[in-house]
């Protein structure tokens, strides 16, 4: 496999979950919803890493694609200041991606999954509302705080289907990389953080990150390569 193989196969997934995402209306009102290609990639991570053919296993990152542009999406009433019409579109939209996931891992009767993800959807939007309400922020409570929006149902679904060796990993990278987003303001934030307090995660965040990176033996190296691309430094996927 090589970068462009890579490449292939990640923007293979964004089309079909784009596809399943579809809704004609929702479209016209609000306009192309782009995926993470972050969080995609670390969804593919361990079927890419170990040559997995298994279409269940496919159906259930597209299930988890929605959820994400579900949780996504919802983030844009807050960082965009949408009006009363707008809100109610971007509310629509992340209703009916939050329908795809059901529908798809119903088909495949993953209703125990189904539950482990609405308890993780429901901590991720605990740990949204005490970031919007909290007076005080400091590094280490920021820190976890991302640690469970960025990655939490990456980790369910790690845990869930065996792929726990994983998940240090997508969580400290997808953690460090919203981080540094935050850091030099290269996206709207639904979060108002002081530049020092993320500044002060990242840091306390680092020498784990260093760790993981010299922990990647049991990945391919095109993986080994993408992920360093990703922190050191930020670069898109493709």
């Amino acid at each position: 496999m090589n970068k462009h193989e890579l490449n292939s196969i990640v923007e293979k997934y964004i089309s079909d979950l784009q596809y399943a995402l579809r809704e004609p209306i929702l479209k016209r009102e609000i306009g192309h919803f782009p995926v993470d290609s972050i969080k995609a990639f670390f969804l593919l991570l361990p079927i890419v890493n170990e040559k997995i053919k298994d279409d269940k296993l496919r159906k259930i990152t597209l299930s988890l694609g929605a959820i994400h542009a579900a949780l996504d999406i919802h983030d844009r009433i807050e960082s965009t200041h949408a009006t009363s019409a707008e809100q109610q579109l971007t509310v629509l939209a992340g209703d009916h991606f939050s329908g795809i996931h059901y529908r798809i891992l119903a088909e495949i009767g993953e209703f125990g999954f189904i539950r482990e993800l609405s308890q993780t959807i429901a901590h991720i939007n605990e740990q949204k509302t005490s970031l919007h309400h909290e007076r005080r922020t400091t590094g280490p409570i920021l820190l976890e705080r991302l640690k469970v929006i960025e990655s939490g149902c990456t980790a369910t679904y790690y845990k869930s289907y065996g792929f726990e060796s994983y998940l240090e990993l997508s969580e400290t990278v997808l953690t460090f990389v919203r981080l540094d987003r935050m850091a030099n303001s290269t996206e709207q934030q639904a979060f108002a953080i002081d530049e020092t307090i993320v500044q002060q995660a990242m840091d306390l965040l680092l020498p784990k990150l260093n760790l993981e990176l010299e922990q990647m033996s049991s990945l391919h190296p095109v993986l080994q390569q993408v992920i360093h691309e990703l922190v050191n430094p930020l670069k898109p996927l493709s």
